[in-house]
């Protein structure tokens, strides 16, 4: 079972550590130099480890002196040039990237990078999954209840929500892919794109994934085209008493592999994970942003994971 971390300096240590492995050090050799990159991002992770909005992490800092030292602050940065940092540091090759550091450092490989090469970690089962998030702090309680009163003109019901698609490394629940997009909306078609993000140093051996991802074309892309075993329900579509006629929903109909597909529920441990530290709404207001932040929380996610390993990270 994973344990994450509770100690902000840890995480500070271990998010300045990716940082320095994915980011340059400035943004450009004209700038002002008052906040390094690195900086900036453990910043991001701060906030999201508090739970916390841009004025929040900048109050918190302000009131805790070890933590600016911990991340070698001068001084403190505006909550705005945290938000036009979170625009520039958290787009979807960087998102990728640092979840490859993550990896890389939780198996205690390599830093890949241009003079290195990339360590492939073979994943012996991994589980892909998806779930939404709340687009606001409404009450559940108040949503429900005026949906269900008599009398009302109109009814009160919350039908977008922010999606997070995600590929988790069943022996440590570590992160290895993100897909991010709004809901609802099936998933059957969001497997190619899910896998167009996994990080570029860890390899799945076998996919498990629910019968949301049931359909010939993905286990044609996973098996044929990935030589990924894949593990997948075949119950889409209308009930029947019939087989299904592709080759590989068929092989499932007739031969499922109930004992592995039994650790899929390693997914849904993680969602509660990331729910349960980092919240269960979003706080950005724009779908870009929550693409970000989402992005961000899976991020987190993996470093308060990989603060399990023991690593040089300058912390005591």
């Amino acid at each position: 079972m994973s344990t994450t971390s509770k100690s902000p300096r840890r995480v500070t240590a271990v998010a300045l550590s990716i940082g320095k492995r994915s980011l340059p050090r400035y943004g450009h050799k004209f700038s002002r130099h008052d906040f390094t990159l690195p900086q900036l991002f453990a910043c991001l992770v701060l906030r999201k480890f508090f739970n916390a909005d841009y004025r929040g992490i900048v109050a918190i800092l302000a009131d805790w002196p070890t933590l600016q030292h911990d991340l070698g602050l001068t001084k403190l940065p505006h909550f705005t040039a945290l938000h036009k940092a979170e625009q520039r540091l958290l787009r979807d090759a960087r998102i990728r990237k640092m979840l490859t550091q993550t990896v890389a450092l939780f198996h205690g490989h390599a830093d890949p990078g241009a003079s290195s090469p990339i360590v492939t970690q073979p994943i012996e089962l991994a589980a892909a999954d998806s779930t939404g998030f709340e687009l606001d702090h409404a009450s559940r309680y108040f949503i429900r209840r005026r949906s269900r009163a008599p009398g009302l003109w109109q009814t009160t019901t919350y039908r977008r929500f922010g999606k997070l698609g995600i590929v988790v490394d069943c022996a440590n629940h570590l992160i290895l892919a993100t897909h991010r997009g709004r809901g609802p909306r099936p998933d059957v078609d969001q497997l190619r794109p899910l896998l167009h993000g996994m990080c570029t140093n860890a390899m799945p051996c076998c996919l498990l994934a629910d019968a949301g991802y049931d359909s010939e074309m993905n286990h044609e892309l996973l098996r044929d085209y990935l030589g990924i075993e894949s593990i997948i329900p075949p119950t889409a579509g209308r009930p029947t008493d019939k087989l299904p006629t592709g080759r590989w929903r068929w092989r499932m109909a007739t031969s499922f592999d109930d004992e592995k597909y039994g650790q899929r529920w390693q997914a849904e441990t993680v969602m509660f994970m990331i729910k349960r530290r980092q919240g269960h709404a979003l706080t950005a207001r724009k779908h870009h942003t929550r693409r970000r932040e989402m992005g961000l929380m899976a991020v987190t996610h993996n470093i308060l994971i990989l603060l399990q390993r023991s690593f040089s990270t300058g912390q005591p």
